[in-house]
């Protein structure tokens, strides 16, 4: 997580450009950048004696010969990147080796920051050719937007960017699933990116009083300060809105910064796994000779507690496999949907569409042999048939077929109606379908 100063940078970039060869490096580049690096760790590391610790293991590993093979810069920055983290496992900490983009020189007074991120504009159309490519072709790290069944909403929050016109492409998100009766957001791919889109987000859901989220202490630039929900923000503002934050051991920094002060607020449900532990801002600060370092400048607690996520992570409120977090969210948001309901009819339609989201998240196996023997043509031109060892339905003819959820060996669920399998006189099957509302209707099979 990086304020004005730096983005994602928990995995070294250890690539040269595509279009040139790197030039090999000898014993007196691999010397400066080690001499340069344990100078700037032990300027600006957050913490002076850890820092310190640092500069001299890797001071130790260039005296013992540990890098007097490497001649690729690329491998030189990678093998730089697993001694750094070796002594306290920062994963903000890393090298890489870019000649194209050099990194931060920082004056005397040491690495400085502004007292909060400065906000971009007003979101407006961009002219032609006024988004990069590489920010365009990622969308602002924004994913799937989607809406799940039973009217919860979903985010899929790759990163955060901190582009110009993320805030337009935000706000355009959030407006999609204003309807919504629950919002689950997906940050198990989140590597981190820029605070200010953090803030950005979580003051959507909060209310226009402000509240503080984190505090910043900055040893190298001698500065405090304490970050505060916006008062106001562009598109929907929703305090109220359930909402669940989906994590694992990939979510770091500035997407454990959403997670962190989204529990401490006690305003989302955490579901998924412990994030990475990534809880230092970081700099991207030249080394020379092509080699830029990631360095851990600021501790970020909670202004309350003062706790932090550095190497602990952001713990879950509900811990499941990563793999399946969405669907136990999915889950937990119907669950607490129908809880609030006072219309016992909506109640019903929102419990019958949990079953089934709780049937998909652990699918039953049903013998092949019994599937095989349900498949057929039914009366009024409905359809089951078998495709990868699972039942699909469809129920008329030219309607797109769709795969039916196992309840039991004979019961199946199509969204909110209960498909359930019947021997009729004769030994022939005939299908009952249940809807959420309304009578049971059972419908003869024709033909196999």
């Amino acid at each position: 997580m990086g304020i004005a100063l730096a983005g994602r940078s928990l995995t070294a970039q250890t690539s040269a450009p595509a279009s040139t060869r790197a030039p090999a490096i000898d014993e007196t580049v691999r010397r400066a950048v080690i001499d340069t690096l344990a100078l700037q760790l032990r300027r600006h590391y957050v913490d002076a004696d850890t820092g310190a610790l640092i500069a001299r293991h890797m001071e130790s590993r260039l005296a013992a010969g540990a890098y007097n093979e490497i001649t690729s810069p690329a491998r030189f920055a990678e093998v730089l990147t697993v001694d750094l983290r070796a002594v306290n496992d920062d994963r903000h900490l890393n090298v890489t080796y870019n000649p194209e983009t050099p990194g931060q020189r920082p004056g005397p007074d040491g690495i400085r920051m502004g007292s909060a991120p400065p906000p971009p504009p007003n979101p407006t159309v961009p002219p032609p050719g006024a988004v990069p490519d590489p920010v365009r072709r990622t969308n602002y790290g924004l994913g799937r937007v989607d809406v799940l069944a039973g009217n919860v909403g979903y985010l899929d929050i790759r990163g955060f960017s901190g582009a110009r016109l993320v805030e337009r492409a935000i706000v355009g998100a959030l407006m999609y699933l204003e309807g919504t009766d629950a919002i689950i957001l997906d940050l198990r791919r989140n590597g981190g990116g820029s605070p200010y889109s953090v803030n950005l987000i979580i003051s959507h859901f909060t209310t226009a009083d402000t509240v503080a989220s984190l505090t910043v202490r900055n040893r190298s630039g001698n500065q405090t300060f304490t970050r505060y929900t916006l008062p106001a923000v562009s598109g929907p503002r929703r305090p109220t809105v359930p909402l669940y934050v989906l994590t694992s051991g990939a979510t770091a920094s500035a997407g454990e910064d959403f997670a962190f002060v989204l529990k401490n607020m006690r305003r989302a449900t955490i579901v998924g796994g412990t994030t990475a532990g990534a809880g230092h801002n970081n700099a991207n600060l030249a080394l020379g000779n092509g080699f830029n370092a990631s360095v851990s400048f600021t501790r970020v607690v909670d202004p309350k507690s003062g706790a932090e996520w550095e190497r602990v992570g952001v713990k879950p409120d509900v811990p499941v496999d990563q793999a399946k977090a969405l669907e136990v969210a999915h889950a937990l948001a119907l669950k607490n949907i129908a809880a609030a309901e006072s219309d016992p009819r909506r109640r019903r339609i929102v419990d019958l569409t949990r079953e089934t989201v709780e049937a998909e998240s652990s699918p039953r196996t049903v013998p092949p042999a019994t599937l095989a023997a349900y498949a057929g043509e039914y009366a009024g031109g409905r359809t089951i048939a078998v495709e990868n060892g699972r039942l699909t339905y469809s129920p008329r003819r030219g309607f797109p077929p769709e795969t039916i959820v196992a309840l039991s060996d004979s019961t199946f669920a199509f969204a909110t109606n209960r498909l359930a399998f019947e021997r009729a006189d004769g030994g022939r099957y005939r299908l009952r379908i249940t809807p959420a509302e309304g009578e049971p209707l059972t419908y003869e099979r024709l033909k196999p």
